[in-house]
C-alpha cells in the first residue's frame, strides 16, 4: 500500500495507552496504526523514533483578536505561534471588535480565519440580549458553542438579563449546543475592587484575589448551574481558578447537570503570592492551585486550555488597576505541560485526556479530532519527550510576547506539529502556510 506519510518507530499515547507503533496518512486522514506493513510505502516517511506521538492537540480557548484587534495578534501569527507550541487546532473566543454574535459577523470572521490560518480552528459565538433568534443560524454557520460572559473580563461584554440568558439556555438545549461561561459576578467584584483601591492595604501579589474573590466564582457557577438544571442543557466553566469552583462543578454534575470544567497552565503553576501578570479571573492562593491538581487528579477538571490573550507591553506598563488582563500561552501550553508530566505531576495518558481527547469529545468534533484512530484526521503532535528548553518571551511567535514564563526551563518539547497529514512544524520549524487551516463545526443534533 502507498501512503502519503508513515510516521515510523515512535511511542502512540492515548488516554489508554503508551505503545511503540507507526501511524499511516492518506488524503488527510489517519488510514492505518500501529501494524503497517514493512513492505508499504509512503511519499513522506518521518522516523519518530524515541519521541512521543500524541492525538493533535486542541487549544480550545484562545483571543487570536481578530477582527478589529489585530495590533496585538491576529489569526496569521496566534496561529503560528499555536502551531509552533504542537496546537493543531485552536477555539477562538468571540470578544473582538465587532464582537461575533450575528451570523454575518460570524461568516465575515471564517472568512478571515480561512484566509490566514495555518492550523485548523474554531470559533465560539457571544450570547447578547439581541440574538435569541439567531441561534440556530449561528449553529448551522458553523459555531463550535456560545460563550456567556457571566462577569465582564477586558472589555465590557455584558452577561445577557436572566430571563433572556434562561431563553438562551433553552434554546441552546434545543439545538444540542454547549454554552461556555467566563464566571465571575459583577456586584462582588465591583464592591470588593472599590474597597481594594479605597481601604485595604493589601501585601503585593495579594490584591486582584482580594478584588475579585473566590466568591465571584463560586456565585457565579452557583447561578449558572441552577438555571441549567432546568433547561437541561450542556455548560461548560471557562477557567476555573479555585477548589470551591471545582468542587461545585462537581456537585453540579452529582444533581444530573451535564457540566465540564477548564483550567489553565497559570493557574496551575502559579500562586497569587508569586505572580505579577494581570489575569482576570485572578490567580488564587496555594490552597486553590493545590485543589486544583486534586480536581485534575479526580476527573473534575475536564480539560486544561491556554486562555492565550495577548496585549501589547505599553497596554501593560500602566497602573495595574489599568492594566488589561491576559497573556500569551497558546505557545508554551504544550512544553508547560510536557515539563510537569516529566516531574511525575501529571500522567502521560491524562495529558491526551486533557488537552486532545476531552476537549474534542465536549465540543463536537471528536472522533474527527481528538484521536488516534483510523478515519480520524491526520492530526499529530509529536514530542521529545527528553528535550530541554528554556522559555524565552523573545521567541515566542505572537506579535506580543507578554508572558510570565519567560526564563523557565522545561524538559518535553513539542518537535512536529501535522495538520490533516501535513507538517505544519516539522523538526522545531515552522513548515506551514497561511490559509491552510479549515473550520471545524460541531456534530450536535438538535432536539
Amino acid at each position: 500500500m502507498h501512503y502519503d506519510l508513515i510516521v515510523k518507530n515512535g511511542f502512540l499515547v492515548s488516554p489508554e495507552e503508551c505503545v511503540r507503533g507507526d501511524i499511516a496518512v492518506k488524503d488527510g486522514k489517519i488510514a492505518k496504526i500501529k501494524d503497517i506493513d514493512p513492505a508499504d510505502t509512503a511519499k513522506e516517511i518521518y522516523d519518530a523514533e524515541g519521541k512521543h506521538v500524541f492525538p493533535g492537540i486542541i487549544d480550545a480557548h484562545v483571543h487570536f483578536r481578530d477582527p478589529g484587534l489585530t495590533e496585538k495578534e491576529d489569526f496569521e501569527t496566534g496561529s503560528v505561534a499555536a502551531a509552533m507550541g504542537g496546537i493543531t487546532l485552536a477555539a477562538d473566543m468571540p470578544n473582538v471588535i465587532p464582537a461575533t454574535s450575528t451570523p454575518d459577523l460570524l461568516r465575515e470572521k471564517i472568512k478571515i480565519a480561512k484566509e490566514k490560518s495555518c492550523i485548523d480552528f474554531a470559533l465560539f459565538s457571544l450570547l447578547t440580549n439581541d440574538n435569541l433568534g439567531e441561534m440556530k443560524a449561528l449553529k448551522e454557520c458553523g459555531a463550535l458553542g456560545f460563550k456567556v460572559f457571566f462577569g465582564t473580563s477586558t472589555g465590557s461584554l455584558a452577561c445577557p438579563s436572566m430571563d433572556m440568558l434562561a431563553k438562551q439556555m433553552d434554546e441552546s438545549a434545543r439545538l444540542g449546543m454547549r454554552i461556555g461561561f467566563h464566571c465571575e459576578t459583577n456586584e462582588i467584584n465591583d464592591n470588593f475592587t472599590s474597597i481594594a483601591k479605597n481601604e485595604c492595604e493589601i501585601p503585593d501579589g495579594f490584591w486582584l484575589d482580594y478584588a475579585r474573590p473566590v466568591i465571584s466564582e463560586v456565585n457565579a457557577i452557583k447561578v449558572i448551574a441552577s438555571l441549567a438544571q432546568e433547561s437541561g442543557i450542556k455548560i461548560h466553566i471557562h477557567h476555573v481558578t479555585s477548589y470551591d469552583g471545582a468542587m461545585l462543578c462537581s456537585e453540579a454534575r452529582e444533581h444530573g447537570i451535564d457540566l465540564t470544567a477548564e483550567t489553565c497552565p497559570h493557574y496551575l503553576l502559579f500562586d497569587s503570592e508569586n505572580f505579577t501578570h494581570k489575569v482576570l479571573p485572578p490567580i488564587r492562593d496555594e490552597t486553590h492551585r493545590d485543589g486544583l491538581w486534586e480536581s485534575i487528579g479526580n476527573g473534575i477538571i475536564d480539560m486544561i486550555a491556554s486562555d492565550h490573550a495577548p496585549h501589547s507591553q505599553a497596554e501593560k506598563a500602566v497602573t495595574t488597576w489599568e492594566s488589561p488582563a491576559g497573556l500569551c500561552g497558546t505557545e508554551t501550553l504544550v512544553p508547560l505541560l510536557l515539563n510537569e508530566v516529566n516531574s511525575g505531576k501529571l500522567g502521560i495518558n491524562d495529558f491526551v485526556r486533557l488537552t486532545s481527547e476531552n476537549p474534542a469529545k465536549i465540543w463536537g468534533i471528536y472522533p474527527q479530532k481528538g484521536c488516534l484512530k483510523p478515519g480520524a484526521d491526520a492530526d499529530l503532535t509529536i514530542a521529545d519527550m527528553n528535550m530541554k528548553k528554556t522559555l524565552c518571551a523573545s521567541e515566542l511567535h505572537s506579535k506580543c510576547k507578554t508572558t510570565p514564563y519567560d526564563g523557565m526551563e522545561v524538559t518535553g518539547v513539542p518537535v512536529c506539529t501535522i495538520v490533516r497529514g501535513e507538517f505544519v512544524m516539522k523538526d522545531c520549524k515552522f513548515s506551514g502556510k497561511k490559509g491552510f487551516g479549515k473550520l471545524v463545526s460541531p456534530q450536535f443534533p438538535s432536539h
